[in-house]
């Protein structure tokens, strides 16, 4: 195939994913029956003190009972992308809480506030479709359980393969969609300041640099 055909292919598939509604989190979304959603896992407080950089801990287990027992007060349990999945906020790089510790990542810097809640989010995006334009009032953290993550901001964007992670600092510009060819499987946290909004949808964002254009 032609480099002209593959660039045609290329503004074709984003002209397509122009068209169609952006996904928008929220509890219970088509995600969790399988289709194209983001779901919000949890929103709670953040216990403790985070006046030290915090790490994000997933762990994988066998049963959502186990990983239920096993969860400390920053920890959400649940199932998704067909596993369970214990996933931890600590201040401390070396905690586990058992089963099996597929990744800590970090460490990530928190914006200074009295109080911070913290929201987990699973998705699953198909070609064409996207996030919407946003931005966040603290950290984001990604971590890609399958596919390919393309995270586009205005000064650059990413592209992230099955188990690359990526922390995006608070108020970043950024939106995010599939890379490749199949579907993109992602569990995420927000990290952020209670009495702000967690984030905030660009009606009019600036233009923002493809996955194909990224620095490397």
């Amino acid at each position: 195939m032609s480099r002209m055909l593959l660039i045609i292919f290329a503004v074709c598939g984003l002209a397509a994913a122009a068209q169609r509604p952006s996904v928008k989190c929220a509890e219970d979304s088509p995600e969790r029956r399988g289709e194209v959603g983001c779901t919000i896992l949890a929103n709670r407080p953040l216990h403790g003190s985070t006046a030290k950089p915090v790490y994000w801990h997933l762990d994988r287990f066998d049963s959502l009972e186990a990983a239920k027992k096993a969860a400390g007060p920053n920890g959400v349990a649940a199932e998704a992308h067909g596993s369970v999945w214990l996933m931890t906020v600590e201040t401390q790089a070396e905690a586990h809480h058992g089963g099996h510790h597929v990744a800590w990542i970090g460490p990530v810097e928190m914006p200074a506030a009295n109080r911070y809640s913290m929201r987990v989010l699973s998705s699953m995006l198909e070609p064409g479709t996207t996030t919407p334009v946003h931005t966040h009032s603290g950290p984001e953290v990604f971590y890609v359980v399958a596919g390919e993550q393309c995270l586009e901001t205005p000064e650059r964007s990413y592209s992230l393969g099955p188990g690359q992670y990526l922390v995006l600092p608070a108020g970043v510009i950024h939106r995010g969609r599939p890379g490749g060819s199949s579907a993109r499987r992602v569990l995420a946290v927000n990290l952020y300041d209670a009495a702000q909004p967690i984030s905030h949808d660009l009606n009019n964002p600036p233009p923002l640099v493809p996955c194909k254009a990224a620095i490397q």
